[in-house]
């Protein structure tokens, strides 16, 4: 669990850099410029910290207040398109289009990782990383295994998010099956680009586990259980021919 942390602190200290630099140059936004400033000097806090056992509350409170930085961009940017999740080597990003019918494909995208604003002709959005990316590298370094193991490690595991997870693929299509779940956020706009909390880690290691971009079809909140949908999409895809 201490490497854990120091994934956490890591993840924490690499967003909160893209998110000042973004915000400076790109979005010239201040108050979004000093929160990546802050959120860098929490991440350093957590690297500088000694190795002890890092509580279940203290995880999900930081997992949390990373859901709050996202929000702050999303309400920036005035994003509302649902995003797509790419896995790398290194973590998995979300893809927001900012403009609509873009070309770029999902390769073309994960090749500006590192860039918080993706821009390639008329086609505009940024890559993030959301929450929870840290805890699924982390858990796709210690070969957490194939896809229903790894949904499972990071929902009920890592992240104590839900009590138990069951996990159905049918042809591009998985279907997720999560229940009592423990861990959420009530920013709007987060969960209509992201999905909520849950939803949104389940594809996160889906995308990890599969080496292929993920997007969130649907979900169905029905009280003590989330019955999410994820489409599997390919590399050569765009934002545009995958809601065909």
């Amino acid at each position: 669990m201490a490497e854990n942390l120091t994934l956490l602190g890591a993840g924490l200290t690499v967003f909160g850099a893209l998110l000042t630099l973004g915000s400076h140059l790109l979005l010239e936004n201040t108050p979004l410029t000093a929160l990546g400033i802050g959120t860098v000097i929490l991440g350093l806090t957590f690297i500088l910290t000694p190795a002890h056992p890092v509580p279940r509350e203290t995880v999900q409170a930081f997992v949390k207040s990373s859901c709050e930085n996202v929000e702050a961009i999303l309400e920036a940017t005035g994003a509302f398109m649902k995003a797509f999740y790419l896995p790398s080597s290194e973590r998995v990003y979300a893809y927001v289009p900012l403009s609509p019918g873009q070309s770029i494909t999902f390769e073309e995208i994960a090749g500006t990782a590192g860039s918080l604003l993706v821009r390639r002709g008329g086609d505009l959005g940024i890559l993030i990383v959301p929450p929870g990316s840290v805890l699924v590298n982390s858990l796709a370094q210690e070969g957490a295994g194939g896809l229903s193991s790894s949904v499972e490690a990071i929902l009920t595991e890592a992240s104590e998010a839900a009590e138990s997870v069951k996990t159905v693929e049918a042809n591009s299509m998985i279907i997720v099956e999560i229940n009592r779940p423990r861990l959420d956020v009530e920013y709007s706009r987060f969960r209509t680009v992201l999905g909520s909390l849950p939803s949104s880690m389940a594809a996160q290691a889906a995308a990890a586990a599969l080496m292929k971009p993920v997007q969130i079809f649907s979900e169905e909140n029905q009280g003590k259980r989330i019955l999410l949908y994820l489409r599997v999409l390919e590399w050569t895809d765009t934002p545009s021919t995958s809601q065909r």
